[in-house]
């Protein structure tokens, strides 16, 4: 006589909901590739959804899946990823982060060429300053010295045409 199977139901990777029918809690773990209790963990219990039997009963001892919150039908995996076990083994692997190694590389060789920079400019912009203020000077005082001419000038000019002189 075949043992009665009952349909048990877990949440194991967060992303997928998973029936099975099963003779009892063990098996149903051992259909679902876990090795932990996941009923004592609250993450599988026994259901009684009409449903859910019928879809599990289709199939004993095979895990379906859908995906978490869907309406959809349950369904078995994809070919080698049959149980929640060989799933995680079949999805794709993280790569490995990334090496910085490169891109230190180039920020110190930007930050380098910045401080050359401004090492070299240093020293061109004290003399800029040092002839602005040299340039400064000069034409303060050259204006003072056209001030005084034109001044002259002016006076030469009306003496000019007071005596007489267009």
């Amino acid at each position: 006589m075949a043992p009665r199977l009952k349909t048990y139901a877990a949440e194991i990777d967060g992303v997928h909901e998973w029936i099975v029918a099963a003779p009892n809690q063990k098996a149903a773990l051992d259909a679902f590739g876990v090795r932990q209790n996941l009923f004592a963990q609250g993450f599988a219990k026994l259901v009684a959804d009409p449903v859910l039997e019928r879809a599990a009963a289709a199939s004993p001892g095979v895990p379906l899946r859908r995906d978490k919150g869907s309406k959809g039908a349950f369904a078995a995996g994809p070919a080698g990823a049959e149980t929640w076990a060989a799933a995680l083994k079949a999805a794709p692997k993280r790569a490995k982060a990334p090496s910085r190694k490169a891109l230190d590389a180039a920020q110190a060789a930007v930050d380098a060429l910045d401080s050359q920079e401004a090492a070299e400019r240093a020293p061109l912009e004290a003399r800029r300053a040092a002839l602005e203020r040299e340039a400064r000077t000069v034409e303060a005082e050259f204006t003072k010295r056209r001030a005084k001419l034109d001044a002259a000038l002016a006076r030469a000019k009306a003496a000019y045409r007071d005596a007489g002189g267009r």
